[in-house]
């Protein structure tokens, strides 16, 4: 696994002493709600909840576009390479504002685009900011660079591309939408497909260096636990969290490192790393005390309930609960993660290059 694992990579996460050469000129960012920097608030012209206190309120001091009270990963990871917050796509004028890279991750985004949902029978209200859609960005903004920006060749093979979690969505709307538990692994292959054609079509263009996210627990989000309350059976004991959607995370967790050994294989010399979001965030549903955590399964900010999470009444609703320590807390509004949770995955994401490339 070492050879495929770069090493700069690993000390700049580090924040230790590297030569310029193994140094970074941009950082590109593509996802959803977990890794969108203020693409979906741009679009949505500041209706959108996370254009509002209090998302954004532990670490920026004001909201930022994140669905989340501060950073995400992609943020902790930008901070620790000494290059600025990646800025959202969206909301930049020329390509001069993107010199450092871009996020075209969108809150609501899937992998699959809404011709698939729409051949299932779902009642597609949401806009296509599919992957598929998000790589078109990409290269909307290469065609439109400037010479003041790196040459695409530059960009392509020296910059750092992060493939943020992708699937949550995907699931969600088939599961909530058409109500596909019995059968929702069989969408995982397709899910997992499009995942790897992006990370593939981004090698081929000359991309060397991408980071993959897997799929989070998800049944230990307060919005499954919520949709889906049921009998103890399907709990984990342990935990508390839904033993059929744990199942369905890590299932796709599997596939996609199985798809990302394929393309490896493909590309010898590309470097990319399978971020294990699962395995990092689980200790703290498993030992919270551990980790600071007072209520791992609750949501911080939400509406009434057992898990402090209400479709009706959502965070920044003005009937919402708010938690007075969101660092004691994994789940932000629901779905999303904490500043605190976020930290909990970069954390891991070191300790395993640490591990990979010794």
């Amino acid at each position: 696994m070492a050879s495929f694992v770069s090493l700069c990579f690993f000390l700049h996460l580090l924040v230790l002493p590297a030569s310029r050469s193994c140094g970074y000129p941009a950082i590109f960012g593509f996802g959803n709600s977990l890794t969108d920097t203020g693409n979906l608030v741009f679009f949505s012209d500041g209706t959108e909840t996370a254009s509002r206190l209090p998302y954004g309120e532990t670490y920026f001091g004001h909201p930022s576009g994140r669905f989340s009270d501060g950073r995400l990963v992609i943020d902790f990871i930008a901070q620790a390479l000494r290059r600025p917050l990646v800025p959202p796509y969206l909301a930049g004028n020329s390509s001069e504002d993107f010199k450092h890279g871009a996020n075209f991750a969108v809150a609501g985004a899937c992998a699959l685009g809404n011709a698939f949902f729409e051949a299932e029978g779902l009642n597609v209200t949401w806009q296509d900011y599919s992957l598929s859609t998000q790589l078109k960005w990409f290269e909307q903004l290469l065609q439109r660079s400037t010479p003041s920006l790196h040459s695409p060749q530059d960009t392509m093979s020296k910059s750092l591309f992060l493939m943020g979690e992708m699937g949550v969505n995907d699931y969600t709307h088939l599961l909530f939408d058409k109500k596909a538990k019995d059968r929702i692994r069989s969408y995982v292959p397709t899910v997992v497909h499009a995942i790897g054609s992006a990370v593939d079509s981004l090698i081929r263009k000359g991309v060397e260096t991408v980071m993959v996210a897997g799929v989070i627990p998800l049944g230990c989000s307060a919005i499954y636990l919520t949709f889906f309350q049921t009998q103890s059976a399907e709990y984990d004991p342990r935990t508390g969290c839904l033993k059929w959607a744990n199942e369905l995370s890590r299932y796709h967790n599997l596939r996609l490192h199985k798809e990302l050994n394929r393309i490896r294989k493909q590309h010898p010399h590309s470097k990319i790393f399978y971020a294990d979001y699962y395995t990092a965030l689980m200790p703290a549903y498993q030992s919270p005390e551990q980790f600071g955590m007072k209520e791992p399964l609750a949501a911080c900010c939400g509406g009434e309930g057992p898990y402090n999470f209400n479709f009706s009444v959502g965070c920044g609703h003005p009937l919402s609960n708010l938690c007075s320590d969101p660092s004691s807390y994994v789940c932000w509004d629901g779905l999303h993660l904490t500043d605190a949770a976020h930290g909990i995955v970069v954390r891991h994401i070191l300790k395993e290059l640490q591990f990979h490339t010794k």
